[in-house]
Protein backbone atom coordinates (compact mmCIF):
# COMPACT_ATOMS: atom_id res chain seq x y z
CA UNK A 1 0.00 0.00 0.00
CA UNK A 2 1.16 3.63 -0.72
CA UNK A 3 2.27 5.41 2.25
CA UNK A 4 -1.04 8.38 3.25
CA UNK A 5 1.83 11.03 4.32
CA UNK A 6 2.77 10.96 0.84
CA UNK A 7 -0.41 10.32 -1.08
CA UNK A 8 -3.41 10.62 1.50
CA UNK A 9 -6.81 10.08 -0.04
CA UNK A 10 -9.47 12.53 0.05
CA UNK A 11 -13.38 10.77 0.07
CA UNK A 12 -16.47 12.46 0.57
CA UNK A 13 -19.63 9.70 1.63
CA UNK A 14 -22.69 10.45 0.87
CA UNK A 15 -25.79 8.59 3.04
CA UNK A 16 -29.12 9.38 4.20
CA UNK A 17 -28.88 9.91 7.94
CA UNK A 18 -26.79 9.00 10.78
CA UNK A 19 -29.41 6.42 11.92
CA UNK A 20 -28.50 2.69 14.23
CA UNK A 21 -27.90 0.38 12.10
CA UNK A 22 -25.27 -1.26 10.03
CA UNK A 23 -24.22 1.16 7.55
CA UNK A 24 -23.83 3.60 10.53
CA UNK A 25 -21.29 1.10 11.67
CA UNK A 26 -19.83 0.79 8.52
CA UNK A 27 -18.83 4.52 8.13
CA UNK A 28 -18.24 5.43 11.04
CA UNK A 29 -15.50 2.80 11.62
CA UNK A 30 -14.29 3.06 7.65
CA UNK A 31 -13.85 6.81 8.23
CA UNK A 32 -12.13 6.72 11.68
CA UNK A 33 -9.17 4.22 10.47
CA UNK A 34 -8.81 6.00 7.62
CA UNK A 35 -8.66 9.56 9.01
CA UNK A 36 -6.21 7.98 11.54
CA UNK A 37 -3.63 6.71 8.96
CA UNK A 38 -3.84 10.17 7.63
CA UNK A 39 -6.50 10.00 4.74
CA UNK A 40 -9.29 12.92 4.43
CA UNK A 41 -12.89 11.65 5.47
CA UNK A 42 -16.12 13.26 5.56
CA UNK A 43 -19.50 12.46 5.78
CA UNK A 44 -22.62 14.23 4.67
CA UNK A 45 -26.73 13.12 5.35
CA UNK A 46 -29.23 14.01 7.75
CA UNK A 47 -28.96 13.60 11.97
CA UNK A 48 -30.36 10.44 12.91
CA UNK A 49 -30.72 8.69 16.19
CA UNK A 50 -27.19 7.49 15.64
CA UNK A 51 -25.65 11.05 15.44
CA UNK A 52 -24.14 11.15 18.75
CA UNK A 53 -21.60 8.56 17.38
CA UNK A 54 -20.80 10.89 14.54
CA UNK A 55 -21.20 13.89 16.60
CA UNK A 56 -17.75 12.86 18.44
CA UNK A 57 -16.13 11.32 14.99
CA UNK A 58 -12.40 12.85 14.59
CA UNK A 59 -13.63 13.23 10.72
CA UNK A 60 -15.90 15.90 9.19
CA UNK A 61 -19.88 15.63 9.82
CA UNK A 62 -21.39 17.84 6.79
CA UNK A 63 -24.98 18.34 7.45
CA UNK A 64 -27.04 17.97 3.86
CA UNK A 65 -30.75 17.26 2.66
CA UNK A 66 -30.35 14.02 1.55
CA UNK A 67 -33.47 12.31 2.96
CA UNK A 68 -35.50 14.95 1.46
CA UNK A 69 -37.65 15.25 -1.83
CA UNK A 70 -36.31 16.33 -5.03
CA UNK A 71 -35.69 20.37 -3.80
CA UNK A 72 -34.09 19.06 -1.12
CA UNK A 73 -32.07 16.74 -3.42
CA UNK A 74 -31.11 19.85 -5.84
CA UNK A 75 -29.75 22.46 -2.87
CA UNK A 76 -27.58 18.81 -1.77
CA UNK A 77 -26.05 18.80 -5.07
CA UNK A 78 -25.15 22.52 -4.63
CA UNK A 79 -23.77 21.87 -1.45
CA UNK A 80 -21.55 19.42 -1.62
CA UNK A 81 -20.56 20.43 -5.06
CA UNK A 82 -19.24 23.36 -3.28
CA UNK A 83 -17.51 21.55 -0.64
CA UNK A 84 -16.12 18.69 -3.21
CA UNK A 85 -14.83 21.29 -5.13
CA UNK A 86 -13.14 23.07 -2.17
CA UNK A 87 -11.82 20.28 -0.22
CA UNK A 88 -10.41 18.35 -3.55
CA UNK A 89 -12.56 15.84 -3.23
CA UNK A 90 -11.24 12.39 -5.26
CA UNK A 91 -14.39 10.35 -4.89
CA UNK A 92 -17.70 10.48 -3.87
CA UNK A 93 -18.85 7.23 -2.15
CA UNK A 94 -22.67 7.13 -2.26
CA UNK A 95 -24.67 5.13 0.10
CA UNK A 96 -28.78 4.26 -0.41
CA UNK A 97 -30.72 5.25 -3.86
CA UNK A 98 -31.18 9.08 -3.02
CA UNK A 99 -27.73 9.36 -1.84
CA UNK A 100 -26.39 7.92 -4.78
CA UNK A 101 -28.48 10.03 -7.09
CA UNK A 102 -26.99 13.53 -5.94
CA UNK A 103 -23.64 11.67 -5.52
CA UNK A 104 -23.78 10.90 -9.31
CA UNK A 105 -24.50 15.26 -10.50
CA UNK A 106 -21.37 16.02 -7.78
CA UNK A 107 -18.80 13.37 -9.06
CA UNK A 108 -19.86 14.44 -12.58
CA UNK A 109 -19.72 17.63 -12.48
CA UNK A 110 -16.13 17.65 -10.47
CA UNK A 111 -14.98 14.18 -13.19
CA UNK A 112 -14.28 12.48 -10.54
CA UNK A 113 -15.20 8.80 -9.87
CA UNK A 114 -18.35 7.91 -7.83
CA UNK A 115 -18.61 4.60 -5.85
CA UNK A 116 -21.72 3.46 -4.74
CA UNK A 117 -22.27 0.24 -1.75
CA UNK A 118 -24.95 -1.80 -1.60
CA UNK A 119 -25.99 -2.51 2.01
CA UNK A 120 -29.06 -5.04 1.47
CA UNK A 121 -30.54 -6.21 -1.10
CA UNK A 122 -34.39 -6.19 -0.24
CA UNK A 123 -34.63 -2.93 -2.45
CA UNK A 124 -37.20 -2.53 -4.83
CA UNK A 125 -35.87 -2.79 -8.49
CA UNK A 126 -38.89 -2.43 -10.69
CA UNK A 127 -40.18 0.64 -12.47
CA UNK A 128 -39.79 3.46 -11.30
CA UNK A 129 -37.20 2.38 -8.77
CA UNK A 130 -35.02 0.90 -11.51
CA UNK A 131 -35.20 4.26 -13.25
CA UNK A 132 -34.26 6.11 -9.88
CA UNK A 133 -31.17 3.33 -9.41
CA UNK A 134 -27.35 4.76 -9.98
CA UNK A 135 -25.06 2.46 -8.62
CA UNK A 136 -22.07 4.13 -9.55
CA UNK A 137 -19.03 3.81 -12.07
CA UNK A 138 -17.97 1.21 -9.39
CA UNK A 139 -20.07 -1.16 -6.99
CA UNK A 140 -18.60 -2.11 -3.54
CA UNK A 141 -20.47 -5.57 -2.18
CA UNK A 142 -20.09 -6.57 0.82
CA UNK A 143 -20.88 -10.46 0.16
CA UNK A 144 -21.27 -12.62 -2.88
CA UNK A 145 -24.71 -12.93 -2.34
CA UNK A 146 -24.85 -9.07 -2.69
CA UNK A 147 -22.79 -9.04 -5.73
CA UNK A 148 -24.85 -11.70 -7.53
CA UNK A 149 -27.77 -9.52 -6.53
CA UNK A 150 -26.68 -6.69 -8.27
CA UNK A 151 -25.80 -8.94 -11.18
CA UNK A 152 -28.85 -10.61 -11.56
CA UNK A 153 -31.60 -8.04 -9.96
CA UNK A 154 -29.82 -4.63 -10.57
CA UNK A 155 -28.60 -5.57 -14.16
CA UNK A 156 -24.86 -4.40 -12.95
CA UNK A 157 -22.35 -5.30 -15.44
CA UNK A 158 -20.58 -8.15 -13.33
CA UNK A 159 -17.04 -6.22 -14.31
CA UNK A 160 -18.02 -2.89 -12.45
CA UNK A 161 -18.55 -4.75 -8.85
CA UNK A 162 -15.67 -5.40 -5.82
CA UNK A 163 -16.52 -7.38 -3.32
CA UNK A 164 -14.89 -6.89 0.01
CA UNK A 165 -16.47 -8.24 3.16
CA UNK A 166 -16.99 -5.81 6.46
CA UNK A 167 -14.89 -6.87 8.78
CA UNK A 168 -14.14 -6.75 12.85
CA UNK A 169 -11.24 -6.00 14.66
CA UNK A 170 -10.53 -9.01 16.45
CA UNK A 171 -8.49 -7.82 19.35
CA UNK A 172 -11.68 -6.29 20.14
CA UNK A 173 -13.20 -9.55 20.50
CA UNK A 174 -10.51 -11.92 21.75
CA UNK A 175 -10.42 -15.70 21.26
CA UNK A 176 -12.51 -16.61 24.98
CA UNK A 177 -12.23 -20.20 26.08
CA UNK A 178 -14.17 -22.56 28.56
CA UNK A 179 -13.12 -21.14 31.90
CA UNK A 180 -14.33 -17.36 30.03
CA UNK A 181 -17.71 -19.28 29.35
CA UNK A 182 -18.42 -20.36 33.04
CA UNK A 183 -17.27 -17.05 33.99
CA UNK A 184 -19.64 -14.95 31.54
CA UNK A 185 -22.55 -17.46 32.78
CA UNK A 186 -21.94 -16.89 35.90
CA UNK A 187 -22.21 -13.27 35.54
CA UNK A 188 -25.11 -12.96 33.81
CA UNK A 189 -26.61 -15.92 35.80
CA UNK A 190 -26.99 -18.26 32.76
CA UNK A 191 -27.79 -22.24 33.40
CA UNK A 192 -23.98 -23.80 33.30
CA UNK A 193 -24.56 -26.59 32.00
CA UNK A 194 -27.49 -25.62 29.08
CA UNK A 195 -26.49 -25.65 25.27
CA UNK A 196 -26.94 -21.05 25.29
CA UNK A 197 -28.41 -19.71 22.20
CA UNK A 198 -27.81 -16.19 21.75
CA UNK A 199 -29.10 -13.11 19.26
CA UNK A 200 -27.41 -10.13 19.56
CA UNK A 201 -29.37 -7.14 17.57
CA UNK A 202 -32.01 -5.06 16.50
CA UNK A 203 -35.75 -6.46 17.15
CA UNK A 204 -37.36 -5.81 14.28
CA UNK A 205 -39.80 -8.01 12.31
CA UNK A 206 -37.42 -9.48 9.08
CA UNK A 207 -35.33 -10.16 12.40
CA UNK A 208 -37.87 -13.57 12.75
CA UNK A 209 -36.78 -13.74 16.21
CA UNK A 210 -39.32 -15.86 17.48
CA UNK A 211 -38.27 -18.85 15.34
CA UNK A 212 -35.53 -19.08 18.15
CA UNK A 213 -38.36 -19.45 21.00
CA UNK A 214 -39.87 -22.52 18.89
CA UNK A 215 -35.94 -23.92 19.16
CA UNK A 216 -37.12 -23.66 23.17
CA UNK A 217 -39.75 -24.74 23.36
CA UNK A 218 -38.83 -27.88 21.25
CA UNK A 219 -35.35 -28.55 23.03
CA UNK A 220 -35.46 -28.58 26.46
CA UNK A 221 -32.07 -28.51 27.02
CA UNK A 222 -31.60 -25.13 25.52
CA UNK A 223 -31.54 -21.39 27.50
CA UNK A 224 -31.56 -18.73 24.69
CA UNK A 225 -29.91 -15.42 25.48
CA UNK A 226 -30.45 -11.83 23.65
CA UNK A 227 -29.17 -8.50 23.91
CA UNK A 228 -30.75 -6.10 21.94
CA UNK A 229 -33.73 -3.59 21.53
CA UNK A 230 -36.08 -2.75 18.72
CA UNK A 231 -39.80 -2.37 17.44
CA UNK A 232 -40.68 -6.04 18.05
CA UNK A 233 -38.99 -6.44 21.77
CA UNK A 234 -42.01 -6.17 23.87
CA UNK A 235 -44.23 -8.04 21.63
CA UNK A 236 -41.04 -10.79 21.73
CA UNK A 237 -41.46 -10.58 25.77
CA UNK A 238 -44.80 -10.74 25.46
CA UNK A 239 -44.70 -14.32 23.72
CA UNK A 240 -42.00 -15.58 26.01
CA UNK A 241 -44.22 -15.16 28.67
CA UNK A 242 -47.27 -16.88 26.91
CA UNK A 243 -45.36 -20.10 26.15
CA UNK A 244 -44.21 -20.20 29.95
CA UNK A 245 -40.64 -19.50 28.98
CA UNK A 246 -39.66 -17.40 31.17
CA UNK A 247 -37.00 -19.56 33.09
CA UNK A 248 -35.04 -20.48 29.64
CA UNK A 249 -34.79 -17.35 28.19
CA UNK A 250 -32.92 -13.69 29.45
CA UNK A 251 -33.43 -10.76 27.63
CA UNK A 252 -30.82 -7.82 27.69
CA UNK A 253 -31.19 -4.29 26.27
CA UNK A 254 -28.23 -3.49 23.80
CA UNK A 255 -25.31 -2.99 25.62
CA UNK A 256 -21.50 -4.25 25.87
CA UNK A 257 -21.69 -7.62 24.11
CA UNK A 258 -18.65 -9.15 24.54
CA UNK A 259 -20.15 -11.12 27.46
CA UNK A 260 -22.89 -12.59 25.79
CA UNK A 261 -20.90 -13.71 23.17
CA UNK A 262 -18.53 -15.65 25.65
CA UNK A 263 -21.47 -16.76 27.37
CA UNK A 264 -22.64 -18.59 24.18
CA UNK A 265 -22.40 -22.02 22.62
CA UNK A 266 -23.75 -20.87 19.44
CA UNK A 267 -24.66 -17.19 17.65
CA UNK A 268 -27.86 -17.69 15.51
CA UNK A 269 -29.31 -15.42 13.04
CA UNK A 270 -32.97 -16.25 11.57
CA UNK A 271 -33.36 -13.20 9.35
CA UNK A 272 -35.20 -12.56 6.33
CA UNK A 273 -32.77 -10.42 4.73
CA UNK A 274 -29.32 -9.12 5.82
CA UNK A 275 -26.14 -7.11 4.78
CA UNK A 276 -22.73 -9.08 6.15
CA UNK A 277 -23.60 -9.65 9.66
CA UNK A 278 -21.34 -7.86 11.69
CA UNK A 279 -22.71 -9.56 14.75
CA UNK A 280 -21.65 -13.19 13.68
CA UNK A 281 -17.92 -12.10 12.61
CA UNK A 282 -17.96 -10.96 16.02
CA UNK A 283 -19.00 -14.12 18.04
CA UNK A 284 -17.14 -16.15 15.62
CA UNK A 285 -14.11 -14.09 16.76
CA UNK A 286 -14.85 -14.86 20.44
CA UNK A 287 -14.80 -18.87 19.35
CA UNK A 288 -18.66 -19.32 18.59
CA UNK A 289 -20.22 -21.55 15.69
CA UNK A 290 -23.14 -19.62 13.83
CA UNK A 291 -26.14 -20.46 12.79
CA UNK A 292 -27.79 -18.11 10.24
CA UNK A 293 -30.57 -18.23 7.13
CA UNK A 294 -28.96 -17.76 3.60
CA UNK A 295 -29.05 -14.45 3.01
CA UNK A 296 -26.35 -11.63 2.25
CA UNK A 297 -22.81 -12.56 3.76
CA UNK A 298 -23.88 -16.59 4.71
CA UNK A 299 -21.42 -17.62 1.93
CA UNK A 300 -18.32 -15.56 3.44
CA UNK A 301 -19.06 -16.85 7.01
CA UNK A 302 -20.41 -20.35 6.72
CA UNK A 303 -18.12 -22.80 6.28
CA UNK A 304 -20.49 -25.83 6.52
CA UNK A 305 -20.32 -28.04 9.54
CA UNK A 306 -16.79 -26.25 10.27
CA UNK A 307 -17.69 -22.48 11.55
CA UNK A 308 -21.27 -23.20 11.62
CA UNK A 309 -24.17 -23.97 9.45
CA UNK A 310 -26.90 -22.43 7.31
CA UNK A 311 -30.36 -23.05 5.93
CA UNK A 312 -32.59 -21.79 4.04
CA UNK A 313 -35.04 -18.96 4.81
CA UNK A 314 -37.62 -21.22 5.95
CA UNK A 315 -38.58 -21.75 9.64
CA UNK A 316 -39.22 -25.12 9.65
CA UNK A 317 -35.83 -26.20 8.20
CA UNK A 318 -33.48 -23.58 10.55
CA UNK A 319 -35.32 -25.35 13.66
CA UNK A 320 -34.56 -28.82 12.09
CA UNK A 321 -30.88 -27.73 11.13
CA UNK A 322 -30.50 -26.20 15.13
CA UNK A 323 -32.12 -29.76 16.37
CA UNK A 324 -29.72 -31.73 14.53
CA UNK A 325 -26.50 -29.91 15.86
CA UNK A 326 -27.48 -28.26 19.69
CA UNK A 327 -27.15 -31.59 21.26
CA UNK A 328 -23.48 -31.99 20.81
CA UNK A 329 -21.47 -28.70 22.98
CA UNK A 330 -18.02 -30.09 22.00
CA UNK A 331 -19.05 -30.17 18.43
CA UNK A 332 -20.09 -27.06 19.47
CA UNK A 333 -16.45 -26.14 20.56
CA UNK A 334 -15.18 -26.76 17.60
CA UNK A 335 -16.92 -25.41 14.85
CA UNK A 336 -16.41 -22.16 17.07
CA UNK A 337 -12.51 -22.50 17.48
CA UNK A 338 -12.17 -23.02 13.32
CA UNK A 339 -14.99 -19.59 13.31
CA UNK A 340 -11.99 -17.60 15.18
CA UNK A 341 -9.19 -18.66 12.54
CA UNK A 342 -11.62 -17.84 10.32
CA UNK A 343 -12.38 -14.33 11.28
CA UNK A 344 -8.94 -13.75 11.81
CA UNK A 345 -7.80 -15.17 8.14
CA UNK A 346 -10.42 -13.64 6.09
CA UNK A 347 -12.77 -11.30 7.93
CA UNK A 348 -10.26 -9.05 9.66
CA UNK A 349 -10.89 -4.95 9.57
CA UNK A 350 -7.16 -4.84 8.77
CA UNK A 351 -7.83 -6.82 5.31
CA UNK A 352 -11.94 -4.58 4.58
CA UNK A 353 -9.47 -1.43 5.08
CA UNK A 354 -6.40 -2.46 2.76
CA UNK A 355 -8.65 -3.99 0.22
CA UNK A 356 -10.98 -0.36 0.11
CA UNK A 357 -7.74 1.85 -0.13
CA UNK A 358 -6.28 -0.25 -2.73
CA UNK A 359 -9.74 -0.55 -4.51
CA UNK A 360 -10.05 3.49 -4.38
CA UNK A 361 -6.34 4.12 -5.57
CA UNK A 362 -7.64 1.82 -8.37
CA UNK A 363 -10.73 4.10 -9.36
CA UNK A 364 -9.10 7.45 -9.40
CA UNK A 365 -6.28 6.11 -11.24
CA UNK A 366 -8.53 4.20 -14.01
CA UNK A 367 -10.25 8.11 -13.97
CA UNK A 368 -7.03 9.54 -14.63
CA UNK A 369 -6.24 7.40 -17.47
CA UNK A 370 -9.68 7.70 -18.93
CA UNK A 371 -9.47 11.58 -18.85
CA UNK A 372 -6.00 11.32 -20.85
CA UNK A 373 -7.62 9.32 -23.79
CA UNK A 374 -10.45 12.06 -24.48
Amino acid sequence: MNDPADNPLRILHLTLESAHGGASRYLYDLCSDMHQRGHFMAVAGQRGDWHALFAQAPFEWIDAPLGGGPVCLWRAVRQLRGYARAHDIQIVHAHYRKAMLVARRVADSLHIPMLSTLHLTNIPMGIPWRWLSDFGDATHAPSRFAGDWLIHTAGVAAEKITVIPHGIDPVKFPFSDPQDQHAARQQLALPAEATVIGYVGRFEPHKQVDWLLQIVQQLPQVHLLTMGDGPTSELFAQQVAAWNLKPRVTMLSYGDPLPVYRALDVLMLPSAYEGLSLVCNEAMSVGRAIARTQTAGWQEQVIEDETGWSSPIDCKAFIEHAARRLGDRADLRRMGEAAARHVREHLSFDRQVEQTVSFYRKLIAGKSIADKRR
